[in-house]
C-alpha cells in the first residue's frame, strides 16, 4: 500500500504507519525502504508509543511539560507510587493495600480503556473496592508527581498525545492536514485510546487503512477491544473489506480446527480459512 501511494506521487510525509512492537515497526520500515529503493526519513512510521513520543517532544509545552521530559520505566513508576502511598500516610499492612505494581496495572488499564479507576476496580479488582477512594487519591497524586518531576510513563505517551489532539485545535488540524493517509497494522489489538487517536488523525481525509483479524484479538487483559475492528465500517461509511482467507503457515487439519472454533463467535467478520498447501 505504501509503495503504491509513493509510486502515485504521494509525498512520504503525508503517510503515517502505526503498529504495536518495535520489531514489527523496524520490519515494516525496512520492507518499505526495500520496495522503494531509497531511505524514507520523511515518512513517519513506528509504534503508537514512539509516534506519541515524537509528537510530545515537539509540543510538550502545550500540555505544561518541558521538551526534555523523562520517560520512566516500570521500576521508576513503582518507586513514585510508593512515594505517593507514603505521602498519603496509608498503613499498607493494616489496610492490605495493593502493592505498587498492582496499582500501576490498575492505573494503566484505566488509562488505556479511557475509564475511571473505580470501573476497573469493580470489574477486575473487586476485593479492593472498599479502598476505591484511597486508590483514586493515589492515582491523582501519582499523576501530579509525574508532572511536577517532568516525567511520563509509557501510557502517558498515548494519554497526553490524545489530550493534545483533543485540546489544541491548531495542532490537531496540523497533523490532520499532514497525514493524508493513515495505515495501521494489528488493528484488532487497539484499545479505545488508540482507536480515538486514529479517528482524530484521519478525520479530515478519511483515508484510513487498517489490517487485522477479529479472531486473533487476545489482548483484552491490557485494554484491547475487538469491537474497534468490527465497528470500523460503521465509523467509516464506504469502507471496503478485503478478506485474506488463504493461509500459508498452517496445515489443513489445524485450519479445520480453527474454523470450527471461530464459527462459534457471535460477533465476527465471517471467514473460511484455507490452506495453501
Amino acid at each position: 500500500r505504501v509503495a503504491y501511494l509513493l509510486e502515485q506521487g504521494v509525498s512520504p510525509e503525508r503517510i503515517l504507519l502505526l503498529t504495536f512492537t518495535n520489531k514489527a515497526a523496524k520490519e515494516m520500515m525496512s520492507r518499505v525502504t526495500d520496495l522503494i529503493g531509497h531511505d524514507l526519513t520523511e515518512l513517519w512510521g513506528g509504534t503508537f508509543h514512539s509516534i506519541g513520543h515524537r509528537v510530545l517532544r515537539r509540543h510538550a509545552e502545550s500540555i505544561n511539560f518541558r521538551p526534555g521530559f523523562t520517560i520512566q520505566d516500570r521500576e521508576d513508576a513503582k518507586g513514585l507510587i510508593n512515594a505517593c502511598i507514603a505521602e498519603a500516610g496509608i498503613d499498607v499492612k493494616a489496610t492490605r493495600f495493593p502493592k505498587p505494581d498492582v496499582l500501576a496495572d490498575i492505573f494503566s488499564l484505566a488509562a488505556n480503556r479511557q475509564v475511571e479507576v473505580t470501573e476497573i476496580l469493580e470489574e477486575r479488582y473487586s476485593w479492593f473496592d472498599h479502598l476505591r477512594e484511597e486508590i483514586g487519591d493515589i492515582g491523582r497524586r501519582y499523576t501530579a508527581r509525574k508532572q511536577s518531576n517532568g516525567m511520563m510513563d509509557f501510557d502517558d505517551l498515548l494519554v497526553l498525545w490524545l489530550k493534545l489532539m483533543r485540546g489544541q485545535d491548531d495542532l490537531r488540524e496540523l497533523y490532520q492536514r499532514r497525514f493524508q493517509f493513515v495505515l495501521v497494522d494489528e488493528y484488532q489489538d487497539t484499545n479505545r485510546l488508540q482507536a480515538e487517536l486514529i479517528d482524530l488523525l484521519g478525520a479530515r481525509h478519511k483515508n484510513v487503512m487498517v489490517v487485522g483479524d477479529d479472531s486473533q484479538s487476545i489482548y483484552s487483559w491490557r485494554g484491547a477491544n475487538f469491537k474497534n475492528i468490527l465497528d470500523f465500517p460503521k465509523r467509516y461509511p464506504g469502507t471496503e473489506v478485503y478478506k485474506i482467507e488463504v493461509n500459508y503457515r498452517s496445515t489443513p487439519q489445524i485450519l479445520d480446527l480453527a474454523n470450527a472454533a471461530i464459527a462459534a463467535n457471535t460477533q465476527q467478520f465471517s471467514k473460511e480459512l484455507e490452506a495453501a498447501r
